[in-house]
């Protein structure tokens, strides 16, 4: 199927195409191709086994916020927002850019660009425009701290694990703007800090690993860069208090706090998060700088593939077909 704006396009809007797919068998791949352009509209997939690909410049947005009001005059809430939302498993995005255009300030609160509560997904060359709260790597935690139901999009299906796979994307915001309870693992991916619209001190993750489970957030080989003068910009702190990430042999800049880690007001996080650094050139300086209660190593670095992180379950090969052609048989990519 082929959306675009031109006249020979099957569909106008990503939605319309994607109530079409909706309603055909998803034990099989299907694939939808994006051709250039801005497609102002909120993006609902609940379907699994779905390859979406844009075709050059392809930017999904849209602008709702937390505060915004619904109409029996309630906010929406954070879960409501996204621009973009996965609901299923087996799925391929590649070559998109997607964006919450909602701005940032006390009248906007949470404003999400993409909501991943899918299993075995894998994002290539997307990127991820947002302010607090950019994207939202499910599963959610088992209840909300401050009210008495999360809100937002209805969940259809509920997954054993959510695995996502992030290579040579750009995902920007300012707080928490990587957050939730996935096994993630971003590769090659630029991670870039926008400044707080008072300049507060900001935050990149805001992990919520589910207790029990081995991984949560890996950053492999990535660059955390910065807008000019920024507040320091800490590394993480925890949504829940089990929440994993590690950076392995990323590069940061100097907008990065030398302590690193921020416990969220909570002494007790600091006991069971896991919060660690690998391949760091100067160990001892950095261990000298950063909060007590998180690890760096100089080496180590081999254990943190995406094979390991993963269980050694390829999902991020899907998309490859055996294609008979050939009597020997070879592999093609869709």
């Amino acid at each position: 199927m082929l959306v675009g704006k031109e006249s020979f396009c099957d569909f106008h809007t990503i939605q319309e195409a994607i109530a079409v797919l909706e309603q055909l068998p998803s034990n099989e791949m299907e694939t939808l191709t994006i051709l250039s352009g801005t497609y102002e509209e909120e993006v609902r997939i609940y379907r699994s086994n779905l390859h979406i690909i844009g075709i050059g410049q392809v930017d999904i947005r849209m602008n709702r916020y937390a505060r915004e009001r619904d109409e029996a005059g309630e906010e929406i809430g954070t879960f409501a927002t996204p621009t973009l939302f996965l609901g299923g498993s087996h799925l391929i995005l590649e070559n998109l850019t997607i964006s919450n255009t909602a701005g940032q300030g006390e009248a906007i609160g949470q404003a999400v660009a993409v909501y991943a509560h899918c299993d075995k997904t894998v994002f290539r060359n997307c990127t991820f425009k947002g302010h607090q709260d950019t994207l939202f790597t499910g599963p959610l935690p088992p209840a909300p701290k401050e009210r008495l139901k999360f809100g937002g999009i209805p969940l259809r299906e509920h997954h054993a694990h959510y695995r996502q796979l992030y290579q040579h994307c750009y995902i920007e915001g300012t707080v928490d703007f990587i957050f939730g309870g996935a096994t993630a693992y971003f590769e090659d991916c630029e991670i870039h800090s926008l400044r707080h619209h008072e300049n507060q001190t900001s935050y990149v993750t805001a992990a919520s690993t589910p207790q029990g489970k081995a991984y949560g957030y890996v950053f492999h080989r990535c660059c955390l860069t910065a807008e000019p003068d920024i507040t320091p910009v800490f590394l993480g702190r925890p949504w829940r208090e089990y929440a994993k990430t590690v950076f392995v042999d990323c590069k940061m800049g100097k907008h990065i706090d030398p302590r690193g880690w921020d416990n969220w007001d909570n002494p007790a996080n600091e006991k069971t998060v896991c919060y660690q650094e690998y391949g760091v050139p100067d160990v001892a300086l950095l261990r000298s700088q950063r909060v007590p209660w998180a690890d760096c190593f100089e080496a180590g670095t081999e254990v943190w593939g995406k094979e390991q992180v993963f269980d050694g379950v390829a999902f991020w090969k899907q998309g490859e077909v055996v294609s008979h052609d050939d009597p020997k048989s070879h592999i093609k990519r869709l």
